[in-house]
This record gives structure tokens, C-alpha cells and sequence, in this order.
């Protein structure tokens, strides 16, 4: 499938290891609708949709084990059984009894391949983005973001310092999930903690909103450490997926 507009997204320096992606102009807007893109390769988007059809099947048949498989090897530490079941609990709380799959589209790109699944549930309907590499294997599964980016900043910096990366990668952008695993995560944050001691709290958020120019959101946080304070820029798309991250030292 060929997505004739790319558009750079914010390098993502320091705790995400100064890694940058690009992410198409379709992205800020993560609902079906929208997606207008044409596929040229059948028996590729044929093999994504069965494996993510199939995944979810097993997700809430709550066969969790024979989920491990279709991922990529540096995401599989992060599916452990008691992450599954949390994650299941979750979704069965607030979604209500899961009733089925209503459709599946996928989007191939020249990074990852995105196949969006809608789901119906007892309270909702919403869609499920399985994420897969080159090779077809599963690097992320996204949920819709019902918070707002206040508080979705706050959970993603408190994940990362109660050693919870797994769950803070979830907030990033689906293209980034591509390169950017909980062990980078991780690594980096330990080098920030040895420079600056260890992470006391968040002392201040500022939220700039984007303008019908430029549709990112910024959240700024000022966080304090035992012997540096640090401000944190973490910049949103329009779904409220974490599109970019820096650090500026004070």
C-alpha cells in the first residue's frame, strides 16, 4: 500500500535514545473513516489480517501463551501471563463483555504495517491497532486513549520510574513501536537516573495546545531528582499518541 504523505515527527532524544520515525499524514487522525489508502499487495494484507484476527482471538479467549509466538523476540518479555490477565481485567472492566470483531483493515506503509480491528463490547465499540514489522511480526498493540494528555503524561513518566516500561511504551505512536522497546526505554532512564540521582517527583505540568496549523499538543513537566531538576517536553498527535520526548536540563 503507498501513503503518498510523510510527515517527520520530533526526534526522540535522551530517554528514548535519540531515535526518529516518520509517521504519515493519515496518523493523526487514527479512525477508519479517514484511511484512504490503496493496497497492492493482497496476499500480504491477507496474512496481516488473519494473524491479528487471530491474536485478538486468543487474547479474549484468554489463551495467552499462544499470543508469544506472533511477536517480534524483544517484545515477548513484556507478554508475561500476569501482564496478559491484568490487561484482560482491564479491558473486561471497562469495555464490558467482549462481543465480537465487526471489521478489519489494513494499512501497509513502508514502516510498520498497522491492521485495524473494530471491536464490540458491552458499553463500546472501538478500534484495536495490531502493529507488525517486516518481517510479520507483532511489535504493539494499541488501544484508543480515552484520557487526556495531562494525564496520559503523568501515567508515562510514573510508569517509567516505577519500572513499569513495558506499559509507558504503549503510549507511544504506533510507528514508533517499531524500534523502540521497554529494554531501551529502560537503559535510558537508568543513565538519567546516575546523572541526576534518583527521580523524587513531578513538581509542575504545562500543557500548549495545538493550533488548526499545527495539530501536536505539548505537555512540559518539571521533575525533580536528588541532585539535577529536569524538564520533560512530550509532544502528542491528534489521537494522543506520544509523537515525540526531550529532556532540557535546568
Amino acid at each position: 500500500m503507498k501513503i503518498s504523505r510523510f510527515i517527520a515527527v520530533s526526534t526522540l532524544s535522551a530517554l528514548l535514545a535519540g531515535f526518529s520515525y516518520q509517521t504519515s499524514g493519515y496518523a493523526q487522525k487514527l479512525h477508519l473513516p479517514s484511511l484512504t489508502a490503496q493496497s497492492n499487495n493482497q496476499d500480504t494484507s491477507a496474512i496481516l489480517k488473519e494473524k491479528a484476527e487471530t491474536i485478538i482471538e486468543l487474547f479474549f479467549a484468554q489463551d495467552f501463551e499462544k499470543i508469544t509466538p506472533y511477536a517480534t523476540p524483544e517484545l515477548r518479555n513484556d507478554l508475561s501471563q500476569e501482564r496478559m490477565e491484568r490487561l484482560w481485567n482491564r479491558v473486561n472492566t471497562n469495555n464490558g463483555e467482549f462481543k465480537g470483531r465487526k471489521q478489519t483493515q489494513v494499512i501497509e506503509t513502508p514502516g510498520s504495517d498497522l491492521v485495524f480491528v473494530t471491536l464490540e463490547f458491552e458499553n463500546v465499540t472501538e478500534d484495536w491497532i495490531v502493529i507488525f514489522n517486516d518481517s510479520q511480526e507483532v511489535v504493539g498493540v494499541d488501544f484508543p486513549n480515552i484520557e487526556n494528555i495531562e494525564t496520559i503524561a503523568q501515567q508515562f513518566v510514573e510508569d517509567i520510574a516505577e519500572g513499569n516500561y513495558s506499559e509507558a511504551r504503549g503510549f507511544l505512536h504506533p510507528f514508533l513501536k517499531e524500534s523502540i522497546f521497554s529494554t531501551q526505554i529502560e537503559t535510558e532512564w537508568n543513565q538519567i537516573i546516575a546523572q541526576n540521582g534518583d527521580f523524587k517527583g513531578i513538581k509542575d505540568m504545562r500543557v500548549r495546545l495545538g493550533s488548526s496549523i499545527d495539530s501536536t499538543d505539548i505537555v512540559v513537566m518539571d521533575l525533580q531528582f536528588n541532585r539535577a531538576d529536569e524538564q520533560i517536553v512530550i509532544i502528542f498527535d491528534s489521537s494522543r499518541s506520544i509523537i515525540g520526548l526531550d529532556f532540557v536540563e535546568q
